[in-house]
């Protein structure tokens, strides 16, 4: 009987030690179109390449400059940066410093303007156990 507990409380430390040694994991969701994809309309593809690192890439500029923002829920922005391009923009993001929250990637092109939003949200694990 003491083995069978030994071994359980055993089995229950390797699996707390299992689940607290992973990392917090964060995923985007977008907000503003159903699909990661870009539609017709907009060039715009947001996608996620590595948890909390987004490859952002823009097709058919109709400009030779655009602008390319993210932005917080409070339509704060946190990044900015005007790019010159002849023919395609592919840039990737490192996002693990922003905390949870719905955020968006926009591409002023010209007169047109394009976005598309996401949430970040952290995953955590928790397990509850008494040990006797």
């Amino acid at each position: 009987m003491k083995t069978i507990n030994y071994f359980s409380k055993a089995a229950l430390l390797g699996l707390l030690a299992v689940l607290f040694a992973s990392p917090l994991a964060a995923q985007s969701t977008d907000v503003s179109d159903k699909t990661a994809h870009a539609t017709p309309q907009t060039h715009l593809h947001v996608t996620q390449s590595k948890p909390m690192q987004f490859r952002v890439s823009y097709i058919n500029p109709n400009a030779n400059k655009i602008i390319v923002r993210i932005l917080d829920a409070q339509d704060v922005i946190l990044f900015n940066e005007t790019s010159s391009i002849e023919s395609n923009y592919v840039k990737f993001f490192d996002l693990s410093p922003l905390l949870d929250g719905t955020y968006t990637f926009e591409i002023l092109d010209g007169k047109e303007k394009h976005s598309q939003s996401f949430d970040i949200m952290t995953q955590t694990r928790r397990l509850v156990s008494a040990i006797n």
